[in-house]
C-alpha cells in the first residue's frame, strides 16, 4: 500500500490510546434539540515518508505549494503515513487523512490528541475525498468539538473547506481547522437545509444573502451527498463574498431532531453554523 493511500486508521493503530482526557467513557456526542426541524423538501429552503531521511520527514514532513496554497496532489503528499499521532502533532503542518470507512469516534480521538500534543494546541487539517469520507470527517470534527469543549480549558474548532479542484466537479477537500472560543449555535426553525439534489449555487446564494443581511445562518442536513452539497455551498459562498472582504468558517455539530419523513421519530443530523469574519 502506498503512503498516499493510507487512512487515518493506519496512523492511529500505532497509538490507539488517547492521551489525557480521551473520548472513552464520555456522554454520547448528540443530544435532542427541541425546535429545529429540517424541511421535507429539497433545496435551500427555510426550515427548522518512512525510508531514508525519516528524521527530516518527521521534522518538517509537509511542503506547501508556492504562495501557501495546496495544489491537487500536494495534500496527499503532505499526509504523514506510518507515523504516530505524536509525530503528526509535532510536525509543521499536521494533517490527518479520513476515508469513507474511517470510524468517526476514532478520528475524533486522533484530532483531540493532536490538539493536546501540538505546539500551541493547534488542530490538524483533515483531508477527505468523496462524499462518504467527507461525511465521516464532518462527524469526527463534530465529536472532537464536543470532547474539546469538555476540557478544563475549553477549545472549540472552526473549519475552512479548501477544495483542491474546481468546486463544481471536485470532491477533494482539505478542512483547515482552527481554534476558537466556544460557539453556541443551536438549530432554529428557519435554518437552511440541503438534500441530494439541492443546487449548490442556490444554497450558496442563500448563505451569502443572509451574511450580507447580518443574519445568523446555519444549514442542517444528513447523508454523504447532502453533506458534500453543504460543504461545496459554503466554499462557493466564500467566493461570492470575497470582494466584500468577508471570509467564512463553520462549526459543525451532531444534533438529534425530529425527522419529518418518519412519524414521531428523531434522526441525527449535522448542523453547520456559519461564522463570518471581516478579512
Amino acid at each position: 500500500m502506498s503512503n498516499i493511500d493510507m487512512s487515518l486508521d493506519d496512523i492511529i493503530n500505532k497509538d490507539p490510546k488517547p492521551a489525557g482526557r480521551g473520548p472513552g467513557g464520555r456522554r454520547p456526542a448528540t443530544g435532542v434539540v427541541r425546535g429545529g426541524r429540517p424541511a421535507p423538501g429539497g433545496g435551500a429552503a427555510r426550515t427548522a515518508r518512512p525510508a531514508g531521511g525519516a528524521a527530516r520527514a518527521r521534522a518538517a514532513p509537509y511542503a506547501r505549494a508556492p504562495g501557501g496554497r495546496s495544489r491537487r496532489g500536494t495534500a496527499d503528499e503532505e499526509h504523514m503515513a506510518n507515523a504516530s499521532v505524536g509525530d503528526v502533532a509535532n510536525s509543521s503542518n499536521p494533517m490527518l487523512k479520513v476515508k469513507g470507512e474511517s470510524k468517526p469516534n476514532t478520528v475524533a480521538g486522533a484530532i483531540c490528541n493532536v490538539v493536546r500534543e501540538a505546539r500551541g494546541n493547534n488542530p490538524p487539517s483533515v483531508l477527505a475525498t468523496g462524499p462518504a469520507a467527507i461525511n465521516q470527517a464532518m462527524k469526527a470534527v463534530a465529536i472532537a468539538r464536543k470532547y474539546l469543549l469538555e476540557e478544563d480549558k475549553p477549545i472549540d474548532l472552526l473549519c475552512t473547506p479548501v477544495f483542491e479542484q474546481d468546486v463544481r466537479s471536485g470532491s477533494n477537500v482539505c478542512f483547515e481547522l482552527s481554534k476558537s472560543k466556544p460557539i453556541n449555535r443551536e438549530p432554529l426553525e428557519d435554518d437552511l437545509t440541503a438534500k441530494d439534489k439541492t443546487d449548490v449555487f442556490k444554497l450558496a446564494g442563500a448563505i451569502a444573502g443572509r451574511i450580507r443581511e447580518n443574519e445568523e445562518v446555519a444549514v442542517t442536513t444528513k447523508g454523504p451527498v447532502p453533506v458534500l452539497v453543504v460543504v461545496k455551498a459554503i466554499a462557493t459562498a466564500q467566493e461570492y463574498l470575497a470582494e466584500e472582504s468577508i471570509s467564512l468558517k463553520f462549526s459543525v455539530a451532531l444534533v438529534d431532531l425530529e425527522n419529518p419523513e418518519i412519524r414521531d421519530a428523531t434522526s441525527t443530523y449535522l448542523h453547520f453554523a456559519i461564522v463570518p469574519f471581516n478579512a
